[in-house]
């Protein structure tokens, strides 16, 4: 998740427009990452499939390490919460409920269109 936020904050530090595309299905960090694009300019096309869901990964170790693991999730779900937040201008509580429930939420175009996910639904054209 590292990874994409840093990719995250070059996309937004960005003085050049930056177009995403999303094609077929956009999942996990790829939602977050697609999202960011330059509002007017992040496009679906309309077959494609979108995957929301909470940040998970599986850890073990000693108790410290635990502890220590928890906090890096809790600041990377806030940090997934915020994002969307600046990205979709749906408020905190929408986002828990329509994008980070306790399950997978899987959403067409036209349902991730309606959430402010993207701004345009329409076949590439080269």
């Amino acid at each position: 998740m590292g990874a994409a936020f840093a990719l995250i904050d070059v996309m937004m530090s960005s003085r050049i427009p930056v177009k995403t595309v999303g094609l077929g299905t956009i999942a996990s960090a790829g939602l977050l990452i697609f999202i960011s694009g330059t509002h007017g300019r992040r496009v679906l096309t309309p077959n494609t499939s979108i995957l929301s869901h909470q940040f998970s990964w599986y850890n073990e170790g000693k108790a410290h390490e635990l502890f220590a693991t928890m906090r890096e999730f809790e600041l990377t779900q806030a940090r997934m919460i915020a994002h969307y937040e600046l990205c979709t201008g749906l408020g905190r509580e929408e986002i828990r409920t329509n994008l980070l429930p306790p399950q997978d939420v899987w959403l067409s175009a036209q349902e991730a269109l309606a959430l402010g996910i993207c701004d345009d639904i329409s076949v590439v054209k080269s």
